[in-house]
């Protein structure tokens, strides 16, 4: 196939397995299977050719009437107009992964970190527009976009320090944009389209004529962009750099608000008090550093700031890789995989150093980490998995009633209610990751997906952390596809899926 029907494909897929799951249709048969689509009373007719017990079907050729009835449905059913809105984001996905596909994926080779970040090309198995960005040009998306394997130079603002709040410590910026910064001032990183964006609002150019912001340019090594599209890396730096960018990637506008700072922070502030356990890490947020909202405004402040984070690939031993580019390439996991020696003993390892300490986490700790795909890394050595490490402390979710250590005051945004905690991490840490872990190397080996959750449940039994997981009947899952349609991106809607976990039928 070429390289747009292979995306076009993909998102086909992705949209159907997200409106089975969506709809509550798990019972789904290796054949020709007819799609309900009840509020519209009819049906979709498909050819299944792979059945996952956690959804991940995939499919033969796909109707070309597939988006269009989905949509079809779901403004029927949902009563919202966003068939036309949608259809085109899709469009616009599949377009730049078509754009993707057709440079063609890179082999692993040099900075192994790099290149998982860099190759994601057809992203999240249950979004219907994984690959959007809103925002990016034709001519931006080959200066910016991670996978086309980009590198570019960031833009430096220096502002007067009195304008700037400031949160943790660190060797956060380059000798060379430390020495551009002049006395008096602190340097502000920004991606370089965000840079263009800033510099045509009227705030930020009164800001710079009253001197409190001088545009110093681009300044200091060249960085890549790692997966997420806005957080950059400069490969022999201590310090990767997440930064707002007015673009709308998947579900939101990427800007960063100072509640999602202090968040991040105070998150930080309790993940540093929790007992190390064997093979676990975490990828620590050091700092931040924004335009004070008192002067410019919360919306404005969200567009001019940094968050500062450890770069997890600038020490010694494996490199790091992140778990999304792994999976998005089943042939590379599947070769490291054999070359560890057996799935079932690699799956073992990989339970026992992420998913038992991240249960332990939250048990002892009350600390739900956001461990979905691409806030997890996986050091291996000789294809065993030997290191995991989460990251993006920003989207973890403390619970009130747990927490032991940090002094955080009661109005933390990282606090949430216990329920909403354990939520969260059932579902990125298991929903999201381990799922498609299973998924992958159950349909790329000989293993099978059923025998694996037999296994990772094995691993996992016996464990006090993981009775209530391993007892319940369902898992929460994030509803992309209808979150997206209604509009709630920023605020999306679960569904209950049935759990692998428990004793498949």
């Amino acid at each position: 196939m070429t390289a747009p029907d292979v995306a076009r494909h993909a998102a086909g897929r992705r949209l159907l397995n997200a409106y089975l799951r969506e709809t509550g249709v798990y019972d789904v048969p290796l054949g020709p299977f007819a799609v309900p689509l009840p509020a519209t009373g009819g049906t979709l007719p498909v050819e299944v050719v792979y059945v996952s017990p956690s959804g991940h079907h995939d499919y033969g050729d796909l109707p070309d009437e597939l988006t269009a009835a989905v949509l079809a449905e779901l403004e029927a059913s949902t009563g919202h107009r966003a068939a036309a809105t949608l259809g085109a984001q899709i469009e616009g996905s599949v377009a730049h992964t078509a754009r993707f596909l057709a440079r063609g994926r890179r082999a692993p080779s040099g900075d192994l970190t790099r290149h998982s970040e860099q190759n994601i090309l057809f992203g999240h198995p249950f979004h219907p527009t994984p690959k959007s960005s809103e925002g990016f040009s034709e001519c931006d998306l080959d200066s910016f976009a991670p996978e086309l394997g980009v590198t570019f130079v960031p833009h430096y603002f220096a502002v007067a320090r009195e304008l700037v709040i400031q949160r943790g410590c660190g060797e956060w910026d380059p000798e060379e944009v430390l020495a551009a910064t002049p006395s008096g001032y602190a340097p502000l990183p920004a991606h370089p389209w965000q840079a263009r964006y800033l510099l045509r609002n009227p705030m930020v150019r009164k800001l710079a004529d009253e001197g409190g912001l001088i545009s110093l340019g681009a300044l200091g090594p060249r960085v890549y962009p790692t997966s997420s599209v806005r957080t950059v890396c400069a490969s022999d730096h201590a310090t990767s750099w997440k930064l707002p960018l007015h673009v709308r990637i998947t579900n939101f506008v990427r800007n960063t608000p100072l509640e999602h700072l202090a968040r991040a922070m105070d998150a930080a502030a309790v993940v540093a008090h929790l007992p190390p356990q064997d093979g676990f890490g975490v990828v620590r947020e050091t700092g931040y550093r924004v335009v004070d909202p008192a002067v410019i405004g919360d919306d404005l402040a969200a567009e001019l700031n940094v968050l500062y984070r450890e770069n997890p690939a600038a020490g010694d031993g494996p490199a790091p890789r992140v778990l999304a580019g792994l999976l998005d390439d089943p042939d590379e996991l599947v070769r490291c995989v054999r070359q560890a020696g057996d799935v079932v003993e690699w799956l073992r390892c990989f339970v026992t150093i992420a998913h038992r300490p991240l249960l332990s986490a939250f048990a002892v700790d009350g600390v739900s980490f956001e461990a979905h795909v691409q806030n997890s890394l996986l050091c291996l050595d000789g294809g065993r998995p030997v290191r995991f490490l989460v990251r993006d402390l920003e989207g973890v979710a403390i619970s009130r009633s747990r927490v032991r250590h940090g002094e955080l005051p009661a109005d933390s945004p990282a606090l949430y209610d216990d329920a909403e905690a354990w939520l969260r991490l059932r579902y990125h840490a298991f929903t999201n990751q381990l799922a498609h872990v299973i998924h992958v190397l159950g349909r790329y080996t000989d293993a099978g997906e059923r025998l694996l959750w037999t296994v990772a449940r094995e691993e996992l039994s016996g464990r006090p952390e993981a009775a209530d997981l391993l007892d319940c009947p369902t898992l929460p899952a994030k509803a992309n596809l209808v979150s997206r349609f209604t509009g709630r991106g920023e605020h999306p809607l679960f569904v209950d899926i049935p759990n692998p976990l428990r004793e498949l039928p």
